[in-house]
């Protein structure tokens, strides 16, 4: 009987049954086109590469011509409603230009949502809930983004707690989404914080029922001086970036970014050329939703560490194993995540290292089923399991 159900548990991976039929993890490219690269190839571009929508600024002549290229492609179109420079400090908003663009592309198949403020301080949410009020009762049918500070970033400040931040915003501006932004891979080590961040985030959209939006970076700004900081991307680096994201209940996956920004070396779009990262971002991306739907439309029910444990996170303990699973170890910190997606349930171990490989000892008191990278399913047995963990990669089980 083990067996038969192992058999039809893996017919049912294979098959993609095991999440609601159409949920998927969003893929969005940051910093989308502007009008020198309108091209209807350039859109397709993005759609081979795997990505759901794209940023546009609302700023360019061609807008019209973007979103119509972007319908055809099959892209979403976030529409940003003020250039990438003023992102960080919306102050004057000519409510008057917001309405024309609202009304004007609110009924275009193309469009998604609209952005209104990329990393604001705390103390922007009294405008910026007005204005997210003022598009919503011009267009009660796209979401309204606003994407949040990393702890990291000087701009955060305005709370003594991480979670006060990202909390008070979900509440204050009774956000449908949950967006922020951390580049995690550095140089030599993964930043310390942001397992923290990643708690507190999974904490608040519990609590508020609204999905994470996270990111990863696909471009490398390259520059002397102790600002150069982030490693360059890698496959090895985003996967680590991606996944440790989808085992905190990642909704959607944001790449930063598509095109170069001013100081950028290494970008998917130079000027108008593409570049080797673009081939990085659709291989990452690509895999990613080769497993996607293990997370899509999941709930995390936990998140515990083997090894060394992250600052405000919790050591994996015997008790918090499922039945199926005896013992868990591996030789140094991994990211432990128990999802649970309608009947199916998965344990989710993450490398958190992007330089070496994880080795995890895994002894099961039942078969059980991984996934791998491909998407496919295969029988892992009873008993003592040596299994390794490649750089920044995760281990699927299904049991």
């Amino acid at each position: 009987m083990k067996r038969l159900f192992i058999l039809a548990a893996m017919l049912l991976c294979a098959a993609g049954l095991n999440a609601k039929d159409g949920d998927k993890i969003l893929a969005m490219g940051y910093l989308g086109f502007r009008d020198d690269a309108a091209t209807l190839e350039n859109y397709q571009k993005l759609a081979e590469a795997g990505l759901d929508m794209v940023t546009l600024e609302m700023d360019q002549a061609e807008v019209q011509l973007h979103f119509d290229l972007a319908a055809e492609a099959g892209v979403k179109i976030m529409a940003v409603l003020a250039p990438y420079t003023d992102h960080h400090d919306i102050a004057d908003v000519d409510f008057e230009s917001v309405e024309r663009l609202v009304l004007r592309f609110k009924d275009h198949p193309a469009l998604f949502g609209w952005h209104i403020c990329d990393e604001p301080n705390i103390n922007r949410i009294p405008d910026l809930k007005r204005i997210k009020e003022y598009i919503e009762s011009l267009d009660p049918e796209h979401p309204v983004y606003i994407n949040l500070d990393p702890l990291g970033s000087i701009r955060a400040l305005g709370t003594d707690f991480y979670r006060d931040y990202v909390e008070t915003y979900a509440r204050d501006c009774n956000l449908t989404l949950l967006s922020y932004d951390c580049y995690p891979a550095m140089a030599n080590e993964v930043v310390n914080w942001w397992y923290m961040c990643n708690e507190a985030v999974l904490a608040t959209t519990r609590k508020y029922g609204i999905p994470f939006w996270a990111f990863a970076a696909t471009c490398w700004i390259d520059r002397e001086g102790p600002n150069n900081i982030h490693a360059k991307p890698t496959l090895e680096n985003v996967r680590l970036t991606v996944y440790t994201h989808l085992a905190y209940g990642a909704q959607a996956m944001q790449y930063f970014t598509i095109r170069d920004f001013g100081g950028t070396s290494w970008s998917p779009m130079m000027g108008t050329e593409w570049t080797d990262a673009y081939d990085l971002l659709k291989e990452a991306n690509l895999e990613m939703k080769r497993r996607e739907t293990v997370f899509a439309g999941g709930e995390v029910v936990k998140t515990r560490f083997t090894g060394l444990t992250p600052f405000a996170c919790l050591p994996l303990i015997s008790s918090d194993l499922p039945e199926a699973v005896a013992s868990l170890d591996t030789d140094f910190t991994a990211l432990v995540s128990f999802v649970e997606n309608g009947d199916s349930h998965y344990l989710v171990v993450v490398n958190s290292s992007w330089k070496k490989k994880c080795k995890a000892d895994l002894t099961l008191a039942q078969p059980c089923i991984i996934i791998d990278r491909a998407g496919r399913a295969s029988e892992c047995p009873e008993g003592k399991n040596a299994l390794v963990i490649d750089e920044g990669d995760m281990l699927v089980i299904k049991y």
